[in-house]
């Protein structure tokens, strides 16, 4: 694996030139703190790193540092709302985006595995071309964690805070700068054409970084068996009676859901005005009682811990069977919404350690 150094003082000055031939998302941090994946326009004067301050849609300050994105980065390639097609008299305009190439520049390493699996998902069966132009062209660059947050269990399943592939380039924090390892030859290719921001990395600022990636590794205070979870959903049946607990203590609200990087369900409606109208896909979720509900008004999940399990079997057994992939990221964003304190990891330690959720 090759590495480079990059030097924070050149950070932006990169990502704004990028931004003038790709389409560039960086996380800004926003009015009140919250930081999201922001679409740079190609403008703009390079300020200082301390307060930065780029042209954006919106305004915010670049921040790599970020402790976690509430909203996960697949919203890029997979927004909650998003138009399919028109449709008027008969005859059908489709509204698919045009291929570009985007730099996704600062990503956290399970958000990256979460971006592979969706990836994965939507050419699986067939090729879904309103995700895929906007996901297949776009360049990964990873800013590995620092600072683990109290729910994340990453290193359990093996999903961060650094990758070991998947990635096309991944940044280490060494004090004033980042080593940058290159992942792919889409990496590498970027590192050449922007070469005049990078130099080599000596062989001590090499040891520094992995010096820090093991910290970073060891920062990780949450362990759960993942391992153990996974056989067991693939071999035995968990009881009923767990599941009718944690159903009976759910509220439903969608939080789990809606801040997962790997959720991948969704419905369909149309929008009709006069005798034409437009088609929409939006987000949705397994735990909803509304989302096996058939025609007829029949429920084959209407008992509500037959809508719990679900969600638990999808990221633990079947996503697991079908790509050898788990849905689960470890990020520990279920947990961090949930009102009702039942986020996965408190599952997989009910199960493998007889642990009761409290």
């Amino acid at each position: 694996m090759k590495e480079w150094l990059l030097k924070k003082d050149n950070v932006q000055d990169l990502c704004m030139g990028a931004s003038k031939k790709w389409e560039t998302y960086v996380p800004l941090e926003e009015i009140g703190g919250d930081v999201q994946f922001t679409k740079l326009n190609g403008k703009g004067k390079r300020k200082s790193l301390e307060k930065p301050r780029l042209c954006a849609q919106g305004r915010g300050k670049l921040n790599l540092d970020y402790e976690w994105l509430v909203i996960p980065p697949k919203v890029i390639a997979f927004p909650q709302l998003e138009s399919l097609f028109e449709f008027q008299q008969g005859k059908v305009r489709e509204t698919i985006s045009p291929p570009k190439k985007r730099l996704l520049f600062g990503l956290r390493a399970c958000d990256v595995k979460g971006i592979l699996f969706v990836n994965d998902f939507f050419k699986r069966n067939f090729e879904d071309v309103y995700y895929l132009n906007r996901a297949m062209n776009s360049l990964l660059v990873i800013v590995g964690c620092k600072r683990p947050l109290k729910n994340c269990f990453c290193t359990s399943t093996k999903t961060g805070p650094f990758l070991e592939a998947g990635f096309d380039l991944q940044m280490v924090d060494v004090d004033d700068a980042y080593v940058v390892e290159v992942g792919s030859k889409k990496g590498e290719e970027f590192i050449n054409t922007y070469k005049k921001f990078f130099n080599k990395a000596s062989k001590e600022v090499v040891a520094q970084s992995k010096k820090a990636k093991r910290a970073a590794g060891e920062a990780v205070s949450l362990k759960v068996d993942f391992e153990t979870a996974i056989e067991r959903f693939s071999k035995d049946k968990i009881p009923q009676e767990i599941y009718e607990r944690i159903g009976e203590r759910c509220i439903y609200c969608g939080g789990c859901l809606y801040v997962c990087p790997t959720c991948t369900c969704f419905h369909v409606f149309d929008d009709k005005k006069g005798d034409g109208g437009r088609r929409w896909r939006n987000w949705d979720g397994c735990v909803f009682e509304g989302y096996t509900r058939e025609a007829s008004g029949h429920n084959p999940r209407e008992e509500k811990w037959l809508r719990t399990s679900r969600r638990y079997e999808h990221k633990l057994k079947y996503d697991y069977l079908t790509t050898g992939m788990s849905g689960c990221v470890g990020c520990g964003r279920c947990l961090a919404s949930c009102p009702v304190n039942i986020g996965i990891s408190k599952f997989i330690q009910e199960i493998t350690e007889e642990r009761r959720i409290t």
